[in-house]
């Protein structure tokens, strides 16, 4: 089913359905009590909207995206002088069910339980994703192109786009289910609570890496102990907090010079090295290869 919300209302009785849906909204100012019958995918074309789930605010620009299972519940908030254009998805419980009892465990014959009871319980994770880093993304991106050159065609989506849709969302979730299982914890709140604020301290880094960032910082940003932090950090991600830090900011260089010839002392200072020499050693003790050599390879 297809249907667009807009200030002239929606465009069809889309609540008596209650199955795979995919809504095109375009709204200026909205503030609505959501109910999740379904697996949903909230995404943002355009602008920006908010979501207050379980005390939780989450807020989504141009190209991000929000996941909620049917334990979830909350509100979205959208307050703009021009127009927020979003896409909503609801995925029918037993197709995305149909779909988790085919994923098969890594080294047997027979279905994930574990995966399949993490997706439809109250353990889920609501989480944001941006779309160009995902599986889910690419095909969301595909979706947004379709409508945003018609968002008002009469649009009729089969099954099997829903089936790829939920073989996308397995593929993404698969390192936050390990994830979840790594930390020791008894109650499943607790293992939610400790991996919401490790998300946000590792948000920090994605943000901040080419500053000389002080963990301690960061730590006390996600409302953990520095000792905590770290080994949990590490224990989730399989990376302390620094050398996540070093990667990203490794990757970066790597990604600058395949595409310019750059000065390396720039480059240095661009990701976040106070000084070629330092930059250099880490670049080569993580490639195995200088910056320099990559350079005259590009030259």
């Amino acid at each position: 089913m297809y249907v667009t919300a807009d200030e002239n209302g929606i465009s069809s009785n889309y609540r008596e359905h209650d199955g795979n849906i995919v809504m095109y909204s375009s709204i200026r100012s909205l503030e609505s009590k959501l109910n999740f019958r379904n697996f949903s995918i909230k995404y943002v074309m355009d602008g920006e909207e908010i979501y207050r789930l379980k005390e939780q605010d989450y807020l989504l620009k141009q190209g991000d995206y929000l996941l909620c299972n049917m334990h979830c519940e909350g509100k979205v908030i959208i307050d703009s002088k021009t127009h927020v254009k979003g896409i909503c998805i609801d995925i029918d419980r037993g197709l995305l069910s149909e779909v988790l009892a085919t994923y098969r465990a890594p080294d047997t014959n027979v279905a994930d339980l574990t995966l399949a009871n993490y997706f439809n319980s109250e353990d889920f994770l609501e989480q944001t994703f941006q779309s160009k880093l995902t599986h889910l993304g690419t095909e969301i991106l595909k979706l947004d192109d379709i409508l945003c050159k018609n968002a008002y065609a009469d649009y009729q989506f089969e099954k099997e786009f829903y089936y790829k849709l939920s073989e996308s969302i397995i593929a993404d979730y698969i390192p936050l289910v390990k994830q979840f299982q790594s930390i020791r914890c008894i109650k499943s709140e607790t293992k939610r609570d400790l991996l919401r604020k490790l998300a946000k301290g590792k948000s920090y880094i994605d943000l901040y890496y080419r500053l000389n960032i002080d963990i301690a910082k960061v730590a006390l940003e996600s409302n953990i102990s520095q000792y905590h932090f770290f080994r949990l950090f590490k224990n989730v991600y399989g990376l302390s907090p620094y050398q996540y830090m070093k990667q990203l900011r490794m990757r970066k260089a790597k990604e600058i010079l395949q595409k310019e010839a750059i000065p390396l002392a720039q480059l240095a200072l661009e990701v976040g090295y106070g000084d070629i020499f330092s930059f250099s050693k880490a670049y080569k003790q993580y490639f195995g290869v200088s910056p320099s050599k990559e350079l005259d390879n590009i030259v």
